[in-house]
C-alpha cells in the first residue's frame, strides 16, 4: 500500500497526498475553515473536491484520512481538437508569476508537446496568471478557395416603356440579340487553391479548394478563349444569341437593311429575321425563330408573316386591309392591328389600338390607359385587357374567352412541382458522376468520355427543369385571373359588345364603366 507523503502539518492538522489524491488529518477541534483556505494558498495546486469533508474533519480530532481533493499540474496545456489553438491554465504560487523562471517551465512544456508554432509572446510577457484559461498558441486557418465566377450575356428583356402620358413606346423594344463575330458572350474567372493554414504543432492543414463552374456553350457557334486565369467565350460568326436551357449559342440571323420587296422576294428561312424597313404589300415572311419588323410604317397587306417558334415584334403596327395573316409561336407586340388576322400560341400585346381584326391567342393586352378594342373578334383563352372595348358608333364587337379549370390547372403546378423535384434529384447524382470523373486520377480517353456524357445529360436535365420551371411561372399567373377567365375593361365597355365567357354570354346594351367580367361557377359575374 502507498505511503501518504506529507505536504503540510503543524498542531492543528495535516495535509497528505498519495499520487494525485489530497487528503486531510485533524487533531484539534474547531479549526476555522478561513485558517484552513489561508494555508491552502501556499499550495495552489491542490484543488479541493469536497467542501463538505473538509469542513466535516477541520470540526473535531480524527486520526482517519479523508479525501478531500486532487493534485492538479501547475502547468496544465490543452490543445484543441482542431490543432489550430493551445490554451494555458496555471496553478502555481503568485510570486511565481512574474518570474522568467515560470516562463522557461511553460516554454519546455510547449516544446514537450509539440506546440512550436503560433506561441503568444504577449501572454508569456504580460498576461500570466492563475486558475484562468489563457490562449497559449494559436495557428494559422486556412483560407478556403473561392468559387469560379461566370458571367453571361444578358438578353434584352421585352418589355415596352410606358412613357408619363401613358402611351407605350415600341421604340427600344428588340426582339432578337444581334451579335457579331468576335463579340463577348460570357466569362468564368478561374477558381482558386485557397492557402492552406498550420496548427500549433506546426502541421499543414489543407484549404478546401473552390469549384469550377462548368461553361455551357454550343461549340459550332461559340469558342472559348483562355488568358490569365479567366475564360471567355466568343461568338464564333454573327447572328443571334439566345439560350437553349443554361446553354449559349449563337442561331442564324438574316438581317434585311431596307424593305421585304421585289429586290428580296418572299423570305423564308431556318433562324432569326430582322428587317430594318417594312414589309411590302403581298409578300410574306417565314422563319424558324424570332422575327422583327423595325420600320416605323409596320406591315400592310401582307401574305402573311409566320414566326414557327418564335415571336414576332412589328414596330409600325399591323394595316392588313382584310387580307394579311400573321402566326407566332410565342408572344406578339405590335403597335397597331387593323383589319388584319392574328394566330398566335402565346400572348399578343397592342400599343394602341385594335380595329375590325380577328385575334385567336392565349391573352391578348391593349397596353395604353387610351387602347381600345373596336370591332371583330378577339377569341382567348384565359383574359382579355382594354381601357375601351366598342366604340360610341356602336359598333359590334365581340369578346370570347374559352376559360380555364383552375383546379386542372393547380394539378399541373403539383405535377411540374413534383417532375422539378425528381429531376433536381437525378441532376445531382448526374453532376456528382462528373465531378467524380473530372477529379479523377485516371486521364484516359475513356474518363474523358465518361465526363462530357454525364456533363450532355446534365445539361438536357437542366434545359427540362428549366422549361418546367418557366411553365410553373406561367401557370401560376393565370391563377391570378379572376375567376375562371376574365374580361378586363379598364374604363368603358360600349353598347352593341358581345362579352361571350365560356359559351355564357353578355350583351352590353348600355355604357359600361370601368369593370371585369368574370367567369364563375359557370356563370358571368362583374365587378
Amino acid at each position: 500500500m502507498s505511503e501518504y507523503e506529507v505536504m503540510f502539518s503543524n498542531e492543528f492538522f495535516a495535509i497528505s497526498k498519495i499520487s494525485k489524491e489530497v487528503f486531510l488529518q485533524s487533531f484539534s477541534y474547531g479549526i476555522a475553515l478561513t485558517y484552513f483556505e489561508k494555508v491552502l494558498e501556499e499550495y495552489p495546486q491542490i484543488n479541493i473536491t469536497d467542501s463538505t469533508a473538509v469542513k466535516e474533519v477541520l470540526g473535531k480530532p480524527s486520526k482517519r484520512f479523508v479525501k478531500i481533493g486532487e493534485i492538479i499540474e501547475r502547468i496544465q496545456i490543452e490543445i484543441s481538437g482542431d490543432r489550430l489553438s493551445a490554451y494555458l491554465t496555471l496553478c502555481v504560487k503568485e510570486e511565481e508569476l512574474k518570474t522568467t523562471a515560470l516562463v522557461k517551465e511553460i516554454i519546455m512544456k510547449l516544446n514537450k508537446l509539440g506546440i512550436l508554432y503560433g506561441v503568444q509572446k504577449q501572454t508569456l510577457l504580460e498576461g500570466l496568471c492563475n486558475g484562468r484559461r489563457l490562449l497559449i498558441a494559436k495557428g494559422m486557418v486556412p483560407v478556403n478557395g473561392k468559387d469560379s465566377i461566370i458571367t453571361m450575356y444578358q438578353l434584352k428583356e421585352y418589355t415596352p416603356e410606358i412613357k408619363e402620358d401613358g402611351t407605350v413606346d415600341y421604340y427600344e423594344l428588340n426582339l432578337i440579340n444581334k451579335v457579331e463575330e468576335g463579340e463577348w458572350l460570357g466569362s468564368r474567372t478561374d477558381a482558386t487553391k485557397g492557402t492552406p493554414g498550420k496548427t500549433v504543432k506546426g502541421e499543414t492543414v489543407p484549404a478546401v479548394p473552390g469549384k469550377t463552374y462548368s461553361l455551357s456553350y454550343d461549340r459550332k457557334t461559340v469558342k472559348e478563349v483562355y488568358e490569365n486565369g479567366v475564360t471567355s467565350l466568343y461568338s464564333l460568326r454573327k447572328g443571334a444569341v439566345h439560350y437553349s436551357g443554361d446553354k449559349i449559342l449563337v442561331s442564324n440571323l438574316l438581317e434585311i437593311s431596307g424593305d421585304v420587296d421585289f429586290k428580296t422576294g418572299n423570305i423564308d428561312f431556318d433562324g432569326f429575321v430582322s428587317v430594318k424597313g417594312i414589309v411590302g404589300d403581298n409578300f410574306s415572311i417565314s422563319a424558324d425563330k424570332d422575327i422583327e419588323i423595325l420600320g416605323n410604317l409596320g406591315v400592310g397587306s401582307v401574305k402573311d408573316i409566320v414566326s414557327r417558334s418564335g415571336g414576332i415584334f412589328i414596330k409600325g403596327g399591323i394595316a392588313g386591309k382584310g387580307r394579311s395573316v400573321v402566326k407566332s409561336t410565342a408572344d406578339l407586340y405590335t403597335k397597331y392591328i387593323s383589319d388584319a388576322t392574328i394566330i398566335c400560341e402565346g400572348d399578343v400585346h397592342i400599343s394602341s389600338y385594335c380595329f375590325n381584326s380577328n385575334i385567336i391567342a392565349k391573352q391578348v393586352f391593349i397596353e395604353s390607359p387610351n387602347g381600345q378594342i373596336v370591332g371583330g373578334m378577339i377569341q382567348a383563352d384565359l383574359r382579355v385587357s382594354s381601357s375601351y372595348i366598342g366604340n360610341p358608333g356602336e359598333k359590334r364587337t365581340v369578346i370570347v374567352v374559352k376559360g380555364f379549370d383552375r383546379v386542372v390547372l393547380k394539378e399541373e403546378i403539383e405535377r411540374l412541382q413534383e417532375n422539378m423535384n425528381t429531376l433536381k434529384i437525378d441532376m445531382a447524382k448526374v453532376k456528382q458522376e462528373a465531378f467524380i470523373y473530372s477529379h479523377s486520377n485516371d486521364s484516359g480517353n475513356d474518363n474523358t468520355e465518361k465526363y462530357e456524357a454525364a456533363m450532355n445529360s446534365y445539361l438536357e436535365m437542366k434545359e427540362s427543369y428549366n422549361l418546367m420551371y418557366n411553365e410553373l411561372k406561367t401557370i401560376a399567373g393565370y391563377l391570378k385571373i379572376k375567376g375562371d377567365g376574365e374580361i378586363s375593361i379598364q374604363k368603358k365597355a360600349y353598347p352593341n359588345t358581345r362579352i361571350e365567357l365560356r359559351n355564357q354570354i353578355h350583351e352590353v346594351r348600355r355604357d359600361t364603366l370601368k369593370t371585369s367580367f368574370y367567369l364563375q361557377n359557370g356563370e358571368i359575374k362583374e365587378v
